[in-house]
């Protein structure tokens, strides 16, 4: 893979490119980097040119002076995508990259393809007691997040973001609702959920492929919240035969 630094108004922002052919972008969810996109880049770049830009804030894009919102987030990939090219590419956002792919498809259309949500974030949950208590119970199920096995990849990005940047973006998450801006939409859409998901659940999938105009709904058994990493063959499979359907 080739690594990139690239300035975009005030930030720098780290990528990683790899193959060739029609372009991909990548956009990983909180607390995330390119590591989330491992299994997926292989199978992408043998016949699309995969971009993985990580958010500001996160992955080796850290350190920044501030902390942007989820719509200056979109503003920011739509230019960084400009500084490498990219006139119209698809684009596959994961949780909050998902999130951040609806603001951007909904400010600048002409600039995407096709559209892949991924265990979107964006509809805010009840901030109730009882809705707060439900939640913590979800998050002690012990497939709550992801496989075992990836547990060292989550902790080891979270704690080089840090805890300002992992608090001020998880309450942009919270606090946007992206459900205005769906009926708006254009692109041919994937929304893809992990049955076993409790971080957003699937109701919020169902809901989000309902409003799209263009969108259909996949459900993967096996996956919680991070499918690609949990079940990267299935995922990707799903993601190769949608991006080649004519």
């Amino acid at each position: 893979m080739e690594h990139r630094r690239t300035r975009v108004g005030s930030f720098v922002i780290h990528s990683v490119h790899a193959g060739s052919g029609p372009p991909v972008v990548l956009l990983h969810g909180l607390s995330g980097s390119h590591s989330w996109w491992l299994k997926t880049i292989p199978a992408l770049s043998a016949t699309f040119q995969v971009h993985v830009p990580e958010l500001v804030g996160f992955g080796a894009s850290r350190k920044q002076l501030r902390q942007p919102d989820i719509p200056e987030m979109a503003q920011l990939v739509g230019e960084w995508m400009a500084a490498q090219g990219l006139a119209r590419a698809h684009l596959v956002g994961h949780s909050m990259g998902g999130q951040v792919s609806i603001h951007l498809a909904a400010s600048s259309p002409a600039s995407i393809e096709r559209l892949v949500l991924v265990s979107a974030s964006g509809i805010p949950r009840p901030r109730s007691v009882r809705e707060l208590g439900r939640f913590v119970t979800e998050l002690a199920r012990p497939r709550a997040w992801t496989r075992p096995r990836f547990a060292r990849t989550l902790v080891v990005d979270a704690l080089r973001a840090g805890p300002r940047v992992l608090a001020l973006s998880a309450r942009y998450i919270l606090g946007d609702d992206v459900r205005p801006l769906l009926p708006a939409i254009p692109h041919r859409t994937l929304v893809l959920w992990g049955a076993l998901d409790a971080l957003t659940p699937r109701a919020h999938g169902v809901e989000m492929a309902a409003a799209l105009p263009d969108a259909r709904l996949l459900v993967l058994p096996r996956a919680a919240h991070i499918p690609m990493v949990e079940c990267p063959v299935e995922f990707n499979e799903a993601l190769l035969d949608f991006l080649a359907e004519p």
